[in-house]
């Protein structure tokens, strides 16, 4: 069991770097689409020689701060599942080696934690399931550790 959850482990962590570099991207283009619409904005102004109302800049003033403070949430989010590759990587490590039971519990809640935050803010897919059977089986894996005889290493 132990060898299995770290094998789901390390693809979770796969799953995990792609999911991240494409959240903390995709956050970097909603932060910029963001402070973008002001530069547009005073740049039609500008060209037509038209005032925006009261109203209008107030509504695009709205409009800035709820896209810009999604795309940093977005980047947050993708920094997390960032470090979180390293840490499943680590906890499939100990895994192997059948050491430090802690830490593959912290590895687990984290990988459940990612794919719970990532079913939240999209939607809940294939990828999602691996990262949960992964963290859980980890979890469950390091509880039992210490109640049986390690595999022996093979030759």
């Amino acid at each position: 069991m132990r060898t299995a959850a770290g094998v789901i482990l390390i693809i979770a962590a796969v799953f995990n770097l792609v999911a991240g570099l494409t959240w903390l991207g995709g956050g970097a283009l909603t932060q910029g689409v963001s402070t973008g619409m002001s530069q547009v904005a005073t740049q039609m102004e500008k060209e037509s020689g038209s005032q925006m109302t009261a109203e209008q800049k107030a509504q695009m003033e709205k409009f800035q701060d709820e896209v810009g403070g999604s795309g940093i949430g977005f980047m947050a989010f993708g920094v997390f599942l960032l470090v979180s590759v390293g840490i499943l990587i680590a906890g499939a490590v100990f895994l192997f080696q059948n050491k430090k039971a802690q830490f593959i519990m912290i590895a687990g809640g984290i990988a459940v934690l990612a794919e719970v935050l990532g079913s939240l803010m999209s939607s809940f897919g294939v990828t999602n399931i691996i990262g949960l059977v992964g963290g859980v089986m980890a979890i469950l894996a390091a509880k039992s550790m210490g109640t049986g005889p390690a595999p022996e290493p093979a030759e």
